[in-house]
């Protein structure tokens, strides 16, 4: 059960991840029956291959999902931080998890086990259809990513993330978003020079 500390800052970051549309009874339960954890930076919260039970709602920090491939190099595939969720695909597929969850800022979540998302899911058609929608503008995120490798270059992978991502620009290590863009961090950095210039 969330604590009265955060009563607020939960109700505006419900109302703004599952809209206004669900119901006030939902949100209540959401709080009641939900848990607030901190993680410290650089503290992974999943790894790879683990089966996630719950999904986070950030109420302060950032966090990225990250792979290892083949060649042993750090990949990420996504950032969430504040009013936002992260979760794995495990939610919709039973499956393990392919990817790692790491903190890059010292977080505050609440977390929503699987269980009470499914019973929620059951009991209001609001929650049901918002929980979709969040999954659906996920898939949607990471196939926007998908397309900038296909039909952009460096630059317009940069002014990509820089319009997506405005509140992580000075917050993620230069590194990460690097390997989210697919460059060198050196690349990235003769990117940026550029465009403040520009």
């Amino acid at each position: 059960m969330t604590g009265n500390k955060h009563t607020a800052q939960i109700t505006d970051l419900l109302q703004t991840v599952f809209d206004k549309a669900v119901s006030l009874n939902t949100l209540m339960k959401i709080q009641e029956l939900s848990t607030i954890q901190s993680f410290q930076k650089g503290e992974i919260i999943l790894y790879e291959g683990d089966r996630a039970t719950a999904i986070f709602l950030i109420l302060r920090g950032i966090v990225r999902g990250y792979y290892i491939d083949e060649q042993g190099n750090d990949i990420t595939k996504c950032f969430s931080c504040e009013k936002e969720f992260f979760a794995t695909e495990g939610f919709r597929t039973g499956g393990e998890s392919t990817f790692t969850i790491e903190c890059i800022r010292d977080c505050v979540c609440l977390k929503l086990s699987y269980s009470i998302i499914r019973e929620l899911i059951q009991e209001d058609a609001a929650f049901s259809q918002q929980v979709g929608l969040l999954f659906e503008r996920e898939v949607g995120r990471l196939e926007a990513r998908q397309k900038l490798f296909s039909l952009y270059d460096a630059t317009d992978r940069y002014r990509f993330f820089c319009r997506e991502y405005p509140a992580l620009i000075k917050r993620v290590p230069l590194k990460h978003i690097a390997s989210f863009l697919g460059v060198r961090p050196s690349t990235l950095s003769r990117l940026r020079k550029k465009e403040i210039v520009s």
